[in-house]
């Protein structure tokens, strides 16, 4: 799916094709990870950046972009973040251990547990902090379908976009058609319609029927 601005297709071509590679790594049990670091974050950045730039310039959506930043900074979600890649990588080592359990494993595989269940009461000391936070559902099918969750944002506006324009559209229609019926009426029934339009103050108050002849 192209970008909502043309002139950010390129980037958003570029790290969706970095992200899908990585993901299909990082689900991949025989995958070692040398950093929990995402390696595309900084293309991520780079087509943010681009896309904010497009909203600002053409505000599609009249959306104040400060003012969300500063409802949602991103420092808030550092610990959340830090919290949950530190659980899913320590879950991936587990599935590792016992895909290949060994005696010696036994050892290796009770801390990880531990470490599993510290890492589950550490999300739930937290959910406090985020329970202003509504995960849409389509997110979470987006990563069942090993899709760029990071790409949800964009698709909603995407939609909405389209949305909008076929709202103006059938708004436009209506309008041309709300003219001819006047017109139309006018003709017929010149006394009630300019009644009508006074009343609905399309017209001045003070204008004269036109006379019959």
């Amino acid at each position: 799916m192209p970008s909502i601005f043309s002139e950010c297709n390129k980037l958003k071509e570029g790290y969706d094709k970095c992200f899908t590679t990585f993901f299909q790594q990082y689900v991949n049990s025989e995958y070692r990870h040398r950093t929990l670091q995402n390696p595309c974050k900084y293309l991520f950045k780079l087509y943010k950046d681009c896309v904010e730039e497009g909203l600002k310039r053409e505000k599609p959506f009249e959306i104040d972009l400060e003012e969300m930043d500063s409802g949602n900074s991103e420092a808030r979600f550092l610990p959340l973040e830090s919290t949950l890649e530190q659980f899913q990588e320590n879950a991936r080592h587990i599935g590792i251990i016992v895909s290949d359990f060994t005696p010696k494993s036994q050892e290796v595989l009770n801390q990880k547990i531990h470490t599993m269940i510290s890492g589950l009461q550490e999300l739930n000391s937290l959910k406090n902090k985020y329970s202003d936070i509504r995960v849409p559902l389509e997110v979470l099918d987006s990563l069942d379908e090993g899709k760029n969750p990071q790409m949800y944002t964009a698709t909603c506006l995407e939609r909405t976009l389209l949305k909008n324009k076929e709202v103006n559209g059938k708004i436009e229609l209506y309008r041309k058609l709300h003219a001819k019926l006047l017109e139309a009426l006018g003709e017929e029934m010149p006394a009630e319609t300019l009644l009508y339009r006074q009343n609905r103050n399309l017209i001045p108050s003070n204008s004269e029927p036109p006379r019959e002849t």
